[in-house]
């Protein structure tokens, strides 16, 4: 199936689109709050008319998108937000100049480390990209993290896009503490900048929920796992 939608808590529903190229699912969530919609990310522009099918499975028009957040300024985050032209669009500053001329004009700018957008806290995390940052929603306990953790190329389980995902947790911290160790990478990759970020997400300590930006949604002891991927990174080699 091109995409798949799920309800995740409440009035958050998970939007998963199908990119054959790249073999993977490029997700996007949707929050509803006030009467109005939040979009967080919205794909390629390929995938608009895949997005729109989606939206509209749950009832949902492109005029009430009233509000657009990409969690970073790659083009499978932001690619489709000309949909979208009732909408006040969001990007951290440090990632604006990854938008085309035309989204540039159309976008507002974050210049802070940290702050909120229509009852969402932000995070600068900074390292997937410079402007990559994470989302919290209170009233849900939702955590939309982009891409700092995300499970590009994974299939979606039986259940759905909803999972507690204990095989991908596992996969996580392996591959966390295989980095860990390998000097050249750490260096290459700025592992310790990815770790500042792990740790920034484990300051949340309410977390029922985490969204990435590709594949499943892990569901319930978010913060323990969160914390198992801040200890697997504690003991370096030299």
């Amino acid at each position: 199936m091109a995409y798949q939608v799920m309800k995740i808590t409440g009035d958050v529903f998970g939007i998963a689109l199908w990119d054959s190229s790249w073999n993977s699912y490029n997700n996007c969530y949707l929050i509803k709050r006030s009467g109005a919609f939040i979009l967080i990310d919205c794909g390629k522009e390929e995938q608009s008319h895949e997005l729109m099918a989606a939206l509209s499975q749950i009832g949902v028009d492109r005029e009430h998108i009233r509000v657009l957040i990409a969690t970073h300024g790659h083009k499978d985050h932001t690619g489709a937000s000309h949909l979208f032209t009732l909408a006040e669009k969001w990007i951290h500053v440090h990632d604006a100049v990854r938008l085309s001329p035309k989204q540039q004009e159309e976008f507002q700018k974050m210049d802070s480390c940290t702050g909120e957008i229509r009852g969402l806290s932000f995070t600068l995390l900074g390292h997937h990209t410079e402007g990559s940052i994470a989302l919290y929603d209170p009233a849900t306990h939702c955590l939309f993290c982009g891409d700092h953790i995300c499970f590009f190329g994974e299939k979606l389980p039986q259940e759905g896009l909803l999972t507690f995902g204990a095989h991908l947790r596992v996969k996580t911290r392996e591959f966390v503490t295989a980095w860990s160790q390998n000097q050249e990478d750490r260096h290459k990759y700025r592992f310790d900048v990815f770790v500042q970020g792990l740790q920034l997400l484990s300051s949340y300590k309410e977390i029922e929920f985490l969204a990435t930006g590709h594949g499943p949604v892990l569901r319930t002891q978010i913060h323990d796992f969160l914390n198992s991927l801040v200890s697997a990174t504690d003991n370096p080699t030299t």
